[in-house]
């Protein structure tokens, strides 16, 4: 399996009967659960209860933007992002899978709210100069990527799948997408040819499970074991 560097990790909770009426008190506690994390700046919006569901009202951060926190009505991520660069360090997934384990499960207890869906999203890139005829020669047959075929001589490549399966008492989707993604580089002198792979694993939304309930303790499995999932839908797909 090629050797991956995490850039992006995403966790999320969904909320759609939250009520902020009080966001300090929120921010609070998110800063109680996770100490010295979240040491940056908090950033508290004033925003109408009746405002779209999905505007932050709340935005925490760490004092390196390392590691973030927003808090809507109907979702609250916590998540990091790095540029995908050839000598730069990537995410440590082990950390932030056991952070947002214990994030989101203290914030549900402590708060008391409906989670009705929750998702870890991961995304992992290697630098590699045949990155987008890997992707067809692995992906696709051969007679598809001749001259004069389809696929032949594509400036952009990718795949997508999508499964829905039961998974530790959980009903799940599981996005699977396969890019091939030119970047540039720092000093914008040169392109770099890089492998994208972005794993989704989320349980039903609300239009699938309207009455789903997560409790803290099912939140803590999910974030506890999501990553061990994608490990082994990794070595589906490159081994």
């Amino acid at each position: 399996m090629p050797d991956f560097k995490i850039v992006k990790f995403l966790g999320a909770i969904f909320t759609p009967d939250f009520n902020i009426s009080n966001s300090l008190k929120i921010a609070n506690i998110a800063v109680e659960i996770l100490g010295d994390k979240l040491d940056g700046p908090p950033n508290i919006l004033n925003i109408p209860q009746n405002a779209p569901s999905e505007i932050p009202r709340i935005m925490l951060s760490s004092s390196d933007k390392k590691l973030n926190v927003n808090v809507s009505l109907s979702r609250t991520n916590l998540f990091s992002e790095v540029m995908p660069r050839i000598d730069s360090e990537g995410i440590d997934l082990n950390e932030y899978s056991s952070t947002s384990s214990l994030f989101f499960s203290e914030f549900q207890k402590e708060l008391g709210i409906r989670v009705q869906r929750m998702g870890f999203v991961t995304e992992r890139v290697k630098f590699r100069k045949d990155a987008l005829t890997y992707i067809q020669e692995r992906f696709c047959n051969k007679n598809q990527i001749e001259k004069g075929r389809p696929f032949n001589n594509a400036k952009r490549f990718e795949i997508h799948s999508l499964k829905n399966y039961p998974w530790q008492n959980f009903n799940i989707n599981s996005w699977v997408r396969v890019k091939y993604v030119p970047i540039l580089m720092d000093d914008r002198s040169q392109i770099e040819p890089v492998l994208l792979v972005e794993n989704d694993l989320n349980t039903l939304p609300i239009e699938d499970d309207a009455g789903a309930n997560f409790t803290d303790s099912n939140i803590r499995s999910f974030f506890d074991k999501a990553q061990g999932e994608i490990e082994e839908i990794l070595n589906l797909y490159f081994t």
